[in-house]
């Protein structure tokens, strides 16, 4: 045994004024009666009891000296080795993954993970004063609330805390993680709250190898322990596993989305699928399927401007969570071009016809006269996309993507646009293209065998290009790329070949637009729940410019609101956004927020703290996970779970033992008051 406090062992020497206290005899007071008769009497009879009284008062000294000496040792606090040695450090590990959202049969309306909360928190009350614990919360990754600990009220603060989420099960990194903290701990125990849903064959495997029966004494001492509770039984399900949009293969402007639904119970299911487009109902469809039947179904037919479809099954079941399922369809914006031609209407038919195309046509006279006094990176400029020069070439060429069409036979070194960097030739006698580059974006889905030409020109390409088609050894078709600027260059006169009468021509066209862009498939903003959501500030809100940003501007926040209206607003750092708390399905819309300054002037101002930017972008969670939807047991987990043995609370020493040293202190204080009041009576 030892003490935490020795020193307080010297209070020992309050038993001496407390000794000489009942040593010490008072001197008799003298006092003339007028007769002895009734005294001697009384006399007689205290001599007769002095001993008893003599033993009283030494049993009273005894116990007020056992009294101090209790005291004083609780003071001293004492600790003993058998009680150190019995100490135990648990790690609490709570699954709050997204089906411990399910609600049971007969649970009074309480989640899986409300039920674990309640489980750990009688865990915690069953500590003895030497254990410890440690709470860890598991999605698919492992968060550790509190560190360990005897303290019950941080413990329970801790559990508490925990909130729900839609992410996926992952069990695994969590354990390991426990299992680490474990090893550096004398006496450690693993207690694993989860449904046990969906369990690796490595957790089993790290499971099923620790339950294993040890011969080695020394190494079975040093093992760790663990309990598996398991929390909800119930696997009546039916979830959505899956919810993806993508362009639509017959309208450019239409979106098609892709809805999988799974039956998890073990009964046949009748329900209704709801589509929400923008809140309001669009399509409704019956479903029936057998137990484990999954069914896939495509829609269609949607606006082109875009916005927030939702998915919702028309049941109840224990999981809600994945009953509802949500999509953005991103605004499909025109892409505004601008072609320069003296007339060519094979040319401008084909750009025509592209829904996607905001087409604006200019002659040569035109273009010198509205578009070339300005600077070659005017605003102006900046409007068109995409610029396609048929037979014709301009003095300036800024930033930005150009397109040449059998521009005319001008040396570059004699002219004054250094910028085209490129030497045209002797003229071509009937060339025939020979061989092309068909996985290049701009040559996909096009033959080229065959195509008469009237009229084409050798040239000699800059030597950063790349050529996309021939004609035996003299580039017809190529491309040259730099950072701030796309060129594509076709060496053929197009009105004067059978090019224009071929499918292979609009196809050549809109890929070429769509390899401007870089967008061949529509931009998705789309995440699973649990994963980073990383967007760039200038997608957020084009206007926005950081390198324009000086230190007496006003400072940008990102706002972010996610489901359930909560808001979150992070200042603006790089031109990166990441955003981690994504732990709920729904949709997270960002906007731009310019607080205002905060001046007098500004104060004087009918104006609000901060703006919202007109412009914003909306991401769509799901959990989406076909896994998660099968909400019942794993099977692996079953056997381990019969052998899994609750952990005991405490039946003897709960307390330090200080307390029961004050409480035996208190008690012989009530005895040693009784002793005295008798001896008062006596």
């Amino acid at each position: 045994m030892n003490f935490l406090s020795p020193t307080s062992l010297f209070l020992f020497g309050l038993a001496i004024p407390i000794v000489a206290l009942y040593i010490l005899r008072l001197r008799r007071r003298r006092e003339p009666v007028s007769t002895l008769m009734f005294w001697e009497e009384l006399f007689r009879e205290r001599q007769t009891t002095s001993l008893f009284q003599r033993l009283k008062h030494l049993l009273s000294l005894l116990l007020q000296l056992l009294f101090l000496m209790l005291l004083v040792l609780a003071v001293a606090r004492p600790q003993f080795a058998f009680i150190t040695k019995s100490a135990r450090q648990l790690v609490l590990i709570i699954d709050q993954s997204a089906s411990m959202n399910a609600v049971e049969e007969g649970s009074d309306g309480r989640t899986r993970l409300e039920v674990a909360k309640e489980d750990a928190l009688r865990t915690v009350d069953g500590l003895r004063f030497m254990d410890e614990m440690t709470v860890i919360s598991s999605h698919t990754r492992p968060i550790i609330h509190i560190p360990f600990t005897n303290h019950q009220k941080s413990l329970r603060e801790a559990i508490n805390a925990i909130l729900p989420t839609d992410i996926s099960t992952n069990l695994e990194p969590a354990y390991d993680l426990a299992h680490a903290i474990a090893e550096t701990k004398p006496n450690p125990e693993i207690v694993i709250l989860s449904d046990f849903q969906s369990i690796s064959e490595e957790l089993l495997a790290k499971l099923k190898g620790e339950t294993k029966e040890n011969t080695d004494s020394e190494k079975a001492e040093q093992g760790v322990k663990h309990h598996l509770i398991q929390i909800g039984k119930a696997n009546d399900n039916v979830g959505i596993t899956q919810f993806r949009v993508r362009k639509s293969l017959v309208n450019a402007f239409d979106y098609q989305t892709l809805l999988r639904v799974v039956n998890a119970s073990e009964e046949e299911k009748k329900f209704n699928v709801e589509l929400y487009f923008n809140e309001n109902l669009f399509d409704v469809r019956p479903y029936t399927l057998a137990p484990g039947e999954s069914k896939s179904e495509i829609f269609s037919n949607f606006a082109f401007e875009g916005g927030k479809l939702k998915a919702v099954l028309d049941i109840e079941d224990a999981l809600a969570t994945d009953n509802t399922a949500y999509a953005t369809l991103p605004k499909r914006d025109l892409i505004p071009v601008l072609l320069v031609t003296s007339g060519n209407p094979f040319l401008q038919k084909a750009l025509a016809v592209d829904e996607q195309i905001k087409l604006t046509v200019l002659t040569p006279t035109e273009y010198e006269t509205d578009i070339l006094p300005e600077s070659a990176t005017s605003q102006a400029k900046k409007e068109y996309e995409v610029v396609i020069f048929d037979q014709y070439s301009p003095s300036t060429l800024g930033d930005g993507n150009y397109m040449f069409i059998y521009p005319p036979a001008v040396d570059s070194s004699e002219t004054s646009n250094p910028e085209l960097k490129w030497n045209i030739g002797a003229a071509l006698e009937t060339p025939i293209i020979t061989d092309w580059e068909r996985t290049h974006p701009i040559l996909q889905h096009v033959h080229l065998a065959n195509v008469q030409i009237g009229t084409a020109y050798e040239v000699t390409p800059p030597p950063t290009a790349q050529v996309l088609a021939r004609s035996f050894e003299s580039p017809v078709l190529f491309i040259d790329v730099t950072p701030s600027r796309k060129i594509v260059f076709a060496a053929i006169n197009i009105l004067e070949s059978d090019l224009p009468l071929r499918i292979a021509f609009p196809v050549i066209i809109a890929n070429t637009i769509q390899w401007f862009q870089q967008r061949s498939e529509i931009l998705e903003y789309h995440l699973h729940t649990g994963e980073v959501l990383k967007q760039r500030i200038d997608s957020i809100d084009a206007s926005y410019q950081p390198e324009l940003k000086t230190a007496t501007d006003s400072q940008h926040l990102v706002k972010i609101t996610g489901p359930e209206d909560k808001t979150w607003e992070m200042p603006i750092e790089g031109e990166e956004l990441l955003f981690d708390q994504t732990q709920r399905a729904g949709f997270y819309e960002l906007k731009i927020l310019e607080a205002t300054d905060t001046t007098e002037e500004a104060a004087a101002s009918d104006t609000s703290s901060s703006t919202e930017a007109d412009s914003g972008i909306v991401w769509s969670i799901n959990l989406a996970d076909a896994t998660e939807s099968h909400i019942g047991t794993d099977p692996g987990v079953e056997e381990l779970l019969e052998e899994s043995v609750t952990p005991s609370g405490a039946v003897l020493l709960r307390y330090p033992p200080w307390v029961y040293l004050v409480f035996l202190a208190v008690g012989l204080s009530v005895v040693e008051w009784f002793l005295y009041q008798r001896r008062r009576i006596d």
